[in-house]
């Protein structure tokens, strides 16, 4: 009854030295791309569901803060447009504009750093 039992549990590897390896070779092979496309499958969902949750807390938090402190709120959106206002403007076309864009963005976000600290 051992003997039977080991028989039974050969690996796959040493089947394949027998005749017409080479089908029982590709077949491993197979299997062994299959095992680790779905690990890698299995990987690449867990890290997506911790991203999202993460993204959603994030999400969660910034609504809280906008409920509590509105005003602050109001000011962070607004620089934020004027900010984006003045770099899509300066790209578009190339005037004086651009030499003002960049001063006047880094004014804004340095604002809102300290309106969110």
């Amino acid at each position: 009854m051992d003997i039977e039992k080991i028989e039974h549990e050969t690996p796959k590897r040493e089947k394949a030295r027998e005749p017409g390896s080479d089908i029982a070779a590709a077949q491993s092979i197979l299997e062994h791309g299959a095992e680790a496309c779905g690990k890698a499958e299995q990987s690449i969902g867990d890290v997506y569901d911790k991203t999202a949750k993460a993204v959603g807390e994030t999400y969660e938090q910034a609504k809280r803060y906008s409920r509590k402190n509105p005003d602050k709120a109001i000011l962070i959106a607004l620089g934020i447009g004027v900010g984006l206002g003045f770099l899509l403007g300066a790209s578009s076309r190339h005037s004086r504009t651009g030499r003002f864009a960049k001063p006047v963005v880094h004014a804004l976000s340095d604002i809102a750093l300290e309106f969110l600290r």
